[in-house]
């Protein structure tokens, strides 16, 4: 809708009769057209249930009426106007109720924009205007004004409590009333056992989500906002709900700051609102596991060392990580097939592991004494020997020689970072994935001071190796560890940083591995949480992954439009107020809800390591 005087043409004594007409109720003038009660059947009401139904009525706060269309108009949006005496309920984000008599229907509706103002009985830019606004101490005249503004229309309100689809739109003269809090949980579907947080405007309306819905955290979540917009917290609430509700959730943790989640918040501010208005205490995460590559460090109390096999990820996705060149593509796709089929061979003669394997093996743990291959097995495999013999490629033609040399440096100076398998880690246990899937745990892995390449390694191995297990092993079902394999959600903190737009092209097997966990895992309760900072950088098809959207302030326009462009189904009014959000608001969209929302968020009730 236009922002401009709705009525510019309109003379200052029509404007003063509508004004005066104001105070009258709809009914009272169009008591022919008034919209006849019905109970929830769909039926006549009774007397009885008729006065009740007028007595909700009479106790509504009413603000104004719609206005005629301008020559802007769109089926979505209605205009209106509110009089002066009414014009401090007209606030943004505010739901409304909109009675059309005349077509016998009741919306409901938001308003979107505004407010905006118009004087009654002199133009808005005329001289006298100007001077009573300029020098109020000046003049005794101020002209009175009115109020108008924008009304998203939501759709129609049936019986039962319940929002459809509408082929109308209000006529003008219906009558607009602020929607009743109370009525709102069930209309915006936001009933659930995950607590999110208010809604905007609503302190007493609490926002939530049911974690057995297919249709929320299974599609996949993106958390998208600035620095200091809340993003992190966000993220940490939705963590600390899913854990509540017995999930198993797993965080990639690129900057170190959800590794005292087992303690309570320390931040007292934050402790006084979780307590009022949102009723809840400070605490730590009970099951709470820390996990960080051997060659870096992290603040938790306790963290675990780990290490991953690198056989446990596919080899082209090792390729584009480490950027290999087509002719180290090639033996690298050479060589591990070669390492298997040497170690195959071995294990079905009953011998240990001798020649390409290094020296005899004892001991060591079943897990990773079953491995067809470790990098410390790739690396020796690659040696030249006097005779320029490579054990890992028999008949290697000397021109391939640089090659192997190559691709045997990069794997050593991968080896240094601590996370993959050779003689430098043998007595780091691997990454326990099974440990990851227990209901109600959190596992947090910390990689905030470890190298890009070995973070990115971490993090395909991590995907990887849950969604196996999730392909395995279906919900509630028993796992070797005997556990019930319960939902998991993984969260990718700063995923930008995994994967770009700028390296999209060259880490395209990386992206298509995780359109593939996604898609597949979704169907058996897997999902994931992608975390930025930076939309600009994250790659459409990521966007595509994530169909529940939690949306901080974005002041840049190149940090909102990608977010703009890949997010259905939000009036543009209110991609406007977006950089205007205040830390812990946000824009909450996702097939669960019935509209999108704009959404405070709760304080998270753990500690988290501020990092800025």
């Amino acid at each position: 809708m236009s922002t401009e005087n709705p009525n510019p043409d309109q003379e200052p004594e029509d404007i003063q009769a509508d004004s005066e007409m104001d105070g009258e109720s709809v009914h009272d003038r169009s008591s022919d057209n008034e919209i006849q009660p019905v109970n929830t059947n769909g039926q006549p009401s009774t007397d009885e249930e008729e006065s009740a139904i007028h007595a909700i009525r009479d106790s509504l706060v009413e603000l104004g009426f719609i206005n005629f269309d301008t020559g802007v108009a769109d089926n979505a949006s209605a205009g209106a106007m509110v009089s002066a005496d009414r014009r401090k309920h007209f606030r943004r984000d505010v739901y409304v109720g909109v009675r059309d008599p005349e077509q016998g229907v009741e919306f409901l509706g938001r308003i979107v924009e505004g407010p905006f103002h118009s004087p009654h009985e002199v133009s808005s830019d005329s001289a006298i205007t100007r001077t009573t606004v300029l020098h109020p101490e000046r003049t005794k005249f101020r002209p009175s004004y009115y109020v108008y503004g924008t009304i998203e229309i939501l759709g129609e309100l049936v019986e039962g409590e319940r929002v459809i689809p509408s082929p109308t739109r209000p006529r003008p003269y219906s009558e607009i009333y602020i929607f009743p809090p109370d009525r709102l949980r069930k209309l915006l579907d936001i009933e659930g056992d995950l607590y999110l947080g208010q809604l905007i405007g609503y302190s007493g309306v609490g926002v939530h989500a049911r974690s057995d819905n297919k249709n929320f955290l299974p599609r996949n979540s993106g958390i998208f906002g600035t620095v200091g917009s809340g993003k992190s917290n966000t993220t940490q609430v939705l963590m600390e709900e899913t854990l509540a509700a017995g999930w198993a959730v797993v965080v990639i943790d690129v900057e170190g700051e959800y590794v005292r989640m087992d303690e309570p918040t320390d931040d007292t501010h934050l402790a006084r609102l979780l307590r009022n208005p949102h009723n809840l205490q400070p605490r730590g995460v009970d099951d709470f596991h820390v996990y960080v590559p051997t060659s870096g460090r992290s603040e938790a109390t306790s963290p675990k060392g780990f290490k991953v096999p690198i056989s446990g990820l596919q080899p082209v996705i090792i390729a584009d990580i480490l950027a290999f060149s087509e002719p180290q593509v090639r033996m690298f796709g050479t060589i591990t097939e070669e390492a298997t089929r040497q170690n195959a061979t071995q294990q079905s003669s009953g011998g240990r592991r001798r020649g390409v394997f290094g020296n005899t093996q004892q001991g060591g743990s079943l897990q990773q004494d079953t491995r067809p291959y470790t990098l410390q097995n790739l690396v020796d495999g690659l040696e030249e020997d006097r005779n320029q013999n490579v054990p890992l490629v028999p008949r290697i033609r000397s021109q391939e020689l640089p090659t192997a040399g190559t691709l045997r440096s990069k794997l050593i100076d991968l080896g240094r970072s601590g996370m993959l398998d050779w003689n430098a880690t043998s007595s780091v246990p691997e990454l326990p994935v099974d440990d990851l899937l227990v209901g109600g745990r959190l596992s947090v892995l910390d990689v905030s001071e470890t190298d890009d390449r070995s973070r990115n390694i971490g993090i395909a191995y991590t995907l990887q190796a849950l969604f196996d297990r999730v392909i395995q092993t279906p919900r509630g079902a028993r796992m070797p560890s005997g556990q019930k394999r319960p939902p998991v959600l993984v969260v990718i903190e700063e995923v930008h940083t995994f994967v770009s737009r700028s390296t999209a092209s060259k880490m395209r097997s990386v992206l298509d591995n995780l359109q593939i966990i996604s898609r597949r895992g979704r169907k058996r309760w897997m999902a994931l949480a992608l975390v930025s900072q930076q939309p600009s950088h994250v790659p459409d098809e990521l966007f595509e992954l994530a169909n529940t959207r939690f949306i901080h302030q974005l002041k840049s326009v190149a940090n909102l439009n990608p977010v703009k462009q890949t997010t259905g189904g939000v009036h543009e009014a209110l991609w406007s107020n977006v950089p205007a959000l205040g830390p812990g608001q946000c824009l909450l969209t996702g097939a669960v809800f019935r509209d999108p929302l704009f959404v405070n968020i709760r304080p998270a009730c753990s500690r988290r390591l501020l990092t800025s």
